[in-house]
């Protein structure tokens, strides 16, 4: 309560880069709490306690109207950068965020899929009604879409269908070390299911190189993660250098 209040809350950035190449500039924003201490807390440990005293709407709406400033300012400079978001499942659902968000982005001078809008797969399976009539809602109004923790099995494949998604990023079972062939196969089967649908694949915390070899070779299109640039407080990356 006192970071909204206050100057408690801040965004962190993290590149999403093309395994392709090129100059596009695209950021993960990250939530970070300061507290007195000067201490810096992760979202993992302030979304529960946020969720439980049903401050969870204020601070997604925090984190976007945040983001959207950033993203303003980049354009005013003349350099278009996009901007993913998470937002709560909670906040998805609650009575007027679509309308407060359709409201938002006509006030918001940024362009057309500036502003990505994460949802996790989790909160997607448990409202999939309710979260597909707020995508429609607001699609319209700029915003594009990425479904996260993303892997085939359970409903994935038929949210995949239902919502107008851009974008999906990997479970992190993809991921992990010695990852096997059934696997691997099983990636390349998500992959190009998502490409007919024109849904680009990110590669979510990417650690290692093999991992990356992995999914370079599954036909990824994006990689985010501490092996392309650790989390920081700036929107410096250089996206026509980086090399994969």
């Amino acid at each position: 309560r006192r970071a909204l209040e206050g100057e408690g809350f801040e965004l962190a950035f993290q590149p999403i880069v093309a395994v392709a190449g090129g100059e596009e500039s695209q950021y993960q924003a990250l939530l970070r709490l300061r507290d007195e201490n000067g201490e810096l807390h992760p979202a993992g440990r302030i979304i529960p306690l946020a969720e439980r005293a049903d401050l969870i709407v204020d601070i997604d709406r925090w984190v976007i109207q945040t983001a959207l400033k950033a993203i303003t300012r980049r354009e005013q400079d003349g350099r278009r950068i996009r901007l993913f978001v998470t937002q709560a499942g909670t906040s998805l659902a609650s009575t007027g965020q679509a309308d407060w968000l359709r409201e938002v982005m006509a006030q918001a001078p940024v362009g057309h899929g500036s502003l990505v809008v994460d949802i996790r797969l989790d909160d997607a399976l448990m409202n999939a009604e309710v979260v597909r009539r707020f995508c429609e809602s607001v699609s319209g109004s700029g915003v594009q879409f990425c479904l996260s923790q993303f892997h085939i099995g359970t409903d994935g494949a038929s949210l995949m269908e239902a919502l107008p998604l851009s974008y999906v990023k990997l479970a992190p079972k993809y991921l992990a070390a010695g990852v096997t062939q059934a696997m691997r196969d099983e990636l390349k089967v998500l992959i190009d299911q998502a490409h007919r649908r024109n849904v680009q694949v990110i590669g979510h915390r990417v650690e290692d190189a093999q991992a990356a070899a992995t999914l370079w070779m599954s036909g990824i299109d994006f990689i985010q993660g501490n092996l392309v640039q650790q989390v920081g407080s700036e929107l410096d990356f250089d996206f026509q250098s980086a090399v994969l």
